[in-house]
């Protein structure tokens, strides 16, 4: 199959930007609403993948305070997604985050911010098509056929679905959120006829597991959850990658990005305390390797649990599709906006001929093959977590600078009550950061190294350039 990635987008109602190279670059169609934008970005979010599969890392670390994360971590991401509607309405951008953070902070820090949210790209859709891997297995138990494999082929076909035109992925991802919210409402219903747990025990006293046995959880315990939680209720801000695609983008991103984040938190909240208290035994929930289908299979059977497992696998499918869209589109900003040597930045501002960034679908697949091989599933997990909480103490920082660096600007929205929710974001993204295990503070010194080292490249290759 041909992906025709240096492919200039030609007709139709799409225009040509013109870059200083004299190349073609992307100019898109104002085509979106409101919910067409919350309908894409929900896709990114995957509620079903987010209770199912991504719970299961922070549930390894604090048992059931996992259910106190999710509440407290649904009220920091409203704050977030307030502070990203601000810096978003300025200046709409394909290049989401980044482009907010390097339209207000020095250039090191957005390089920084760059390499931890463009690597979620990569990291994050490998622990997703691992775990397609791992309920597969789960619906089959003979299958013979190993993790790493399924989870390559799951991921080739994401990327190339992901190569095509933007409206078979579209269509893709939709067909699979119905079936996420019917997974969804199985996992509710399962919790509803089938009470086990004090719903006030396992939230405030929580337990987790040592050398076998239920212990309540510590403080510091605690603590170390929130870093990870980041990567639960998380997606929101693809919002912002679709924000040049809608109509009246300036005044209409805030209220997409904050309906987004509220519905995450409560569509991933919600269902998975429902799981926790269906649980007939928690010792078997908290070590169990899919936490809640355990629920569900206790509940209502070998059944539903099949059909779980499938709905599962579905929308671990859907994430890790929406995900490669979206960052892709992330890695084309960053050649548009000509951060790269002039060749890269030719390669990477470049569609192929479905119109699509081809080139940033390569960037992001072909790094997350190997980490198939040589990762655990649970890991990716949680430093993918830390990545995330970095770039949001990135976006905190922004949120409290922007308004002192430009006093007169113009926002289409201001966050209410500022600079609390900015200040709040960076506090608690720090202390969540600052409590993280040595390996992932160490794999986020590494990204920060490398985002300075990047940021003197490009001093470099820019004078080249000039």
């Amino acid at each position: 199959m041909s992906t025709g990635l240096d492919t200039p987008l030609e007709g139709g109602t799409r225009g040509a930007a013109t870059l200083a190279d004299g190349s073609k670059t992307h100019e898109f169609r104002k085509s979106l609403g409101v919910w067409h934008v919350v309908g894409l970005a929900m896709a990114d979010v995957s509620p079903t993948m987010a209770v199912l599969l991504l719970t299961g890392g922070v549930v390894s670390i604090s048992g059931t305070f996992t259910i106190g994360a999710c509440l407290i971590l649904s009220a920091v991401v409203v704050l977030i997604a307030l502070c990203l509607g601000e810096l978003a309405a300025r200046n709409p951008s394909a290049g989401g985050m980044y482009s907010i953070v390097k339209d207000v902070l020095p250039a090191p820090i957005a390089w920084i911010t760059l390499l931890n949210y463009l690597l979620q790209g990569v990291f994050i859709p490998a622990a997703l098509v691992l775990g397609i891997a791992v309920f597969l297995k789960d619906l089959v138990p003979g299958l013979s056929v190993s993790s790493e494999l399924v989870a390559f082929i799951a991921l080739m076909a994401a990327g190339l679905i992901a190569l095509t035109r933007v409206e078979v992925g579209a269509w893709t991802t939709a067909i699979m959120v119905v079936v996420e919210v019917a997974v969804l409402g199985i996992i509710t219903v399962a919790a509803v006829l089938n009470w086990n747990q004090d719903i006030v025990a396992v939230t405030m006293a929580p337990v987790h597991v040592v050398d076998g046995h239920l212990v309540p959880v510590t403080f510091a315990i605690a603590i170390t959850a929130l870093a990870p939680a980041f990567n639960i209720i998380n997606g929101y801000d693809a919002t912002l990658g679709f924000a040049e695609e809608m109509h009246d983008g300036r005044r209409q991103i805030a209220k997409a990005v904050v309906i987004t984040a509220i519905l995450a938190s409560f569509l991933i909240t919600v269902p998975f305390t429902a799981a926790v208290v269906a649980a007939p035994d928690l010792l078997a929930f908290l070590t169990s390797p899919a936490p809640v289908v355990y629920s569900v299979e206790q509940a209502l059977g070998p059944s539903a649990k099949a059909i779980v497992d499938v709905g599962v696998i579905i929308a671990l499918f859907n994430g890790a599709l929406s995900l490669i869209m979206y960052f892709a589109r992330g890695v084309f900003a960053t050649g548009r906006d000509r951060l790269w040597p002039a060749v890269v930045s030719d390669k990477l501002g470049s569609l192929n001929k479905h119109g699509v960034p081809g080139w940033g679908v390569v960037v992001l697949v072909v790094p997350a093959i190997p980490l198939l091989f040589v990762s655990q599933l649970d890991w990716l997990i949680i430093f993918a977590g830390t990545m995330i909480a970095a770039v949001y103490f990135c976006i905190g920082l922004a949120a409290l600078w922007s308004r002192i660096k430009d006093k007169d600007g113009v926002r289409p929205f201001r966050m209410p009550l500022w600079p609390l929710p900015a200040l709040a974001v960076t506090l608690f993204t720090a202390f969540a950061l600052a409590q993280q295990e040595s390996q992932f503070l160490i794999g986020e010194l590494v990204l920060a190294i490398a985002g300075l080292g990047l940021f003197v490249l490009s001093r470099m290759w820019s004078q080249t350039k000039a």
